[in-house]
């Protein structure tokens, strides 16, 4: 049975899995720009303020949008009964 690369399953040779283990080279590379974008302070800092922004845009919009289809609902129904 041949070993795999346990990302990304290509079949890994000796010379493979002497120098990376049980990963390939592609993935190991990998692994470490995932490492260096998690723990880059700035880069980090960024992407959690870019999220939190987006999280406070999202809870001040949709209650208010979901309010005004409520009104709006019933506004209709409104009119429908007054006719």
């Amino acid at each position: 049975m041949r070993d795999r690369c346990i990302r990304c399953h290509t079949i890994l040779t000796s010379e493979d899995k002497y120098f990376h283990g049980i990963s390939c080279h592609n993935c190991e590379s990998d692994m470490e720009w995932e490492e260096y974008e998690q723990h880059s302070p700035i880069k980090s800092a960024y992407w959690r303020w870019r999220a939190l922004c987006f999280g406070l845009r999202v809870l001040r919009y949709y209650p208010a949008k979901l309010g005004n289809l409520l009104l709006h609902k019933l506004r209709r129904q409104a009119d429908g009964k007054r006719s």
